[in-house]
């Protein structure tokens, strides 16, 4: 397995050995593969799943088998929950929910929800998924909704303590509380469907499973905090179907080495975000756009 410095030493640009690492995956696992990548840990500028990424899953999607099925690589921060259940549908739909998931380093977020849309993620010791309650901005959904409640029961115990609690709570716009919760409630509702219809569809603990999922993922008052690493053992332990890289020492060279390819893709061309297969199909944004 090559490492990133080496991969930045090879010959030819970029993409060119982004294209061939993948191509190389494809060929160990007989399969059609997606990278779905954003440039998040060397930019904060446009690395969110957005609507427009749809582009990218069809083009990159555009005159495949879809009887091999799909390994869709994820990298991502997150983003919005309703772009990413239209994305999962969409991938669900094409590929008749044939997709395993690979995450090299990190899904975070609504990576790790998308990931749930998959019948199997495929995880290394040092990759992590991460709590799926929405954020907008610098807000966690399910902090504001525990911060208004918090605030409702203090001021309902001393009225005094309105005072205290005014410039708190005035920071937030109208209607915000209700958004929040409806953020919430859609990113348990999507897990639950995306869980139901794929990954536990044939288990006979699914409901036992799915309570356990949400518990860990979907908990604000569990994860503690938004940002929160949940390694592979964890996500195991819920109920997640995960398998490790390392169980396999080809797999596990393959999956790295398009990782270290597609790393080195981005920031090499400063890119934001980017959907692309083997043929270099796809969607690049640039993090100056």
């Amino acid at each position: 397995m090559p490492s990133f410095i080496e991969i930045q030493s090879e010959a030819g640009t970029p993409l060119d050995k982004l294209q061939r690492y993948i191509q190389v995956f494809e060929s160990h696992t007989g399969r059609n593969a997606i990278i779905y990548y954003s440039g998040f840990l060397h930019t904060d500028k446009n690395t969110g799943i957005q609507d427009v990424d749809m582009s990218g899953f069809m083009n990159a999607a555009y005159n495949m088998d879809k009887s091999k099925g799909l390994d869709l690589f994820l990298h991502t921060p997150g983003g919005l929950v309703s772009t990413t259940e239209g994305i999962g549908d969409y991938l669900k739909s094409l590929f008749r929910n044939n997709i395993n998931c690979y995450i090299p380093h990190m899904a975070m977020s609504c990576g790790t929800l998308l990931a749930m849309a998959c019948q199997k993620i495929f995880m290394g010791k040092h990759s992590c998924l991460g709590p799926i309650d929405p954020a907008f901005g610098s807000y966690r959904a399910e902090a504001v909704v525990e911060e208004f409640g918090r605030a409702k029961s203090d001021i309902a115990s001393n009225p005094n303590l309105a005072l205290l609690w005014q410039p708190i709570l005035g920071k937030y716009p109208m209607t915000f509380l209700g958004e929040c919760e409806k953020a919430s409630q859609l990113a348990g509702i999507v897990c639950e469907k995306w869980l139901r219809d794929c990954m536990l569809r044939n288990s006979s603990k699914k409901e036992e499973l799915i309570v356990s999922i949400k518990r860990l993922f979907a908990d604000h008052q569990n994860s503690k905090m938004h940002d929160r690493h949940i390694s592979s053992r964890e996500a195991k332990d819920a109920g997640l179907e995960i398998s490790m890289i390392e169980d396999d020492d080809a797999l596990q060279d393959a999956v790295m080495s398009v990782h270290h390819a597609a790393i080195n893709y981005i920031r090499a061309c400063n890119y934001a975000r980017v959907v692309t297969n083997s043929r270099g199909q796809g969607w690049f944004v640039s993090a100056s756009s």
